[in-house]
């Protein structure tokens, strides 16, 4: 499991409420910045997607794709236009789809060294208000991008067509298929049975996961979605197998 820095108690009621508050602009300070560790000088060369931009207040190589600067304490509001694979130094095109979860893991741990709130102590209210803003963006893209259905979602929405919350399936070999999964587990006696449900369920979603890897690479986006709503329901088995028995007899 990933384990994210801790946060202060000051930083902590700051990012409790920072999504809720408006920040916009630059912020800049003339407090002594903060020195940068190992990781953060590993950042700037670690990629060389973002190796042009350079911060506006003292004209060094930004180590990150966010408008930060550690070295002078200049941060801005991440643009709205940028998407969560670029903020976590990952290509969207071609195929959003296709990302490498350990690489993303790692990129986050580096961006949370340079924009962690905890960094930012000292600095002006306006300032660690924004560095918890883009911490909790950068925590939300982690947790969008790193799962498939999660994944498919955020593309989705992303491409104009919204999210899956009242999508139903309208396949009725697939919908038999759940149903019987359902009434399995429902009857299971043992996490043996619960797990073989799971494995047969693995394949299923492998072979739907690649159907919507090779319908995301030719933008087919109305079949996208229906694939991504069959995903949704298998990833519901595949949930009620590995709780089995609470949420199986939950419903």
């Amino acid at each position: 499991m990933l384990r994210l820095p801790p946060l202060s108690a000051a930083a902590a009621a700051r990012s409790r409420h920072c999504l809720q508050r408006p920040v916009a602009g630059v912020f800049r300070t003339r407090h002594t910045p903060w020195s940068p560790g190992p990781q953060t000088q590993r950042l700037s060369t670690s990629s060389s997607s973002h190796a042009a931009a350079t911060c506006p207040q003292c004209s060094t190589p930004l180590p990150t794709p966010l408008p930060v600067c550690p070295r002078c304490s200049y941060i801005s509001t991440i643009p709205s236009s940028m998407s969560y694979h670029e903020m976590l130094g990952s290509q969207y095109e071609p195929n959003p789809f296709l990302v490498d979860n350990l690489e993303l893991k790692n990129r986050f741990r580096d961006l949370q060294s340079v924009i962690h709130p905890d960094r930012w102590v000292g600095t002006s209210e306006g300032q660690q208000t924004a560095a918890a803003i883009m911490s909790a963006r950068i925590n939300e893209a982690l947790y969008s991008l790193t799962h498939p259905l999660r994944r498919i979602e955020y593309i989705l929405e992303r491409e104009g067509h919204g999210r899956l919350e009242t999508d139903s399936v309208d396949d009725p070999e697939l919908l038999m298929e759940i149903m019987d999964a359902r009434e399995t587990l429902a009857a299971a006696e043992s996490s043996e049975e619960a797990e073989e449900v799971r494995s047969e369920n693995a394949e299923k979603l492998k072979e739907i996961s690649t159907e919507i890897e090779s319908l995301v690479a030719a933008k087919d986006w109305p079949a996208v979605r229906v694939a991504a709503v069959k995903l949704k329901y298998l990833y519901g088995i595949d949930f009620a197998a590995a709780s089995w028995p609470d949420q199986v007899h939950d419903h």
